[in-house]
């Protein structure tokens, strides 16, 4: 008796590794996916068992076919979603905003950077600066989006020639909030996320927020509104 349990578990044991590993190829599937592995999915870091946020989309409606064998499908559509609800898009964690990347591609963004979608406790720092594709013709602060927004909101600016940069958040009686970036950049077009925290981390209260880029003697001011 003790022979065939001690033989059943052995055989639980052997199986649960191949289901695990049989799917750690969706690893690879999500851009910058190797960062965070497993945990990027499951709430259990070696992965199997309950689904973070992230991985219960994924399976819902991001899949090839339900079940085991199917693929993940990343997106455009995927990598819009705030899956964990941290104030950051799943494609702005995985260095990957615009959902552009495929399997085979190498890898998109800095995977220093790279957060976990599926954890609300990991997020990017809100003083980072994504560059996009395209080429800068002026210089351009663009509305942000969405507007008005609850928990983030996107700020993209464009840059014809290379420049010190600085882009900050203020409240409406003027104070500063928050600096999303203070660098100098080269041309191009750019994008930062404010997930509503303040310089010390800390959440704003709901109201009306001015945003201002100042590059060179080029100076714009855009207003926001952020309600809970």
């Amino acid at each position: 008796m003790k022979k065939q349990i001690l033989f059943f578990g052995l055989f639980l044991l052997v199986a649960s590794s191949t289901y695990i590993a049989a799917r750690a190829f969706r690893v690879g599937q999500i851009p910058n996916g190797t960062k965070n592995a497993c945990a990027n999915c499951h709430v259990n870091p070696a992965g199997g068992g309950p689904r973070t946020a992230f991985g219960t989309e994924i399976e819902r409606n991001h899949m090839t076919v339900q079940g085991g064998s199917g693929q993940v499908q990343w997106s455009a559509a995927l990598a819009a979603l705030d899956s964990d609800g941290d104030g950051f898009t799943n494609g702005q964690e995985l260095q990957d905003p615009e959902g552009t990347w495929v399997i085979g591609q190498p890898a998109p963004g800095d995977l220093a950077l790279v957060t976990n979608p599926g954890d609300a406790n990991d997020f990017p720092n809100t003083t980072s600066v994504q560059p996009l594709a395209g080429i800068a013709g002026e210089y351009l602060l663009e509305g942000n989006y969405p507007n008005p927004f609850n928990p983030s909101t996107t700020i993209r600016f464009q840059l014809p020639e290379a420049t010190h940069a600085r882009l900050e958040i203020y409240n409406s009686i003027g104070a500063r909030v928050r600096v999303l970036a203070d660098e100098r950049m080269d041309a191009g077009i750019y994008s930062s996320s404010w997930n509503g925290r303040d310089d010390a981390g800390r959440l704003v209260e709901s109201g009306t927020y001015l945003y201002r880029l100042s590059a060179g003697s080029f100076r714009a001011v855009k207003r926001m509104a952020l309600v809970k």
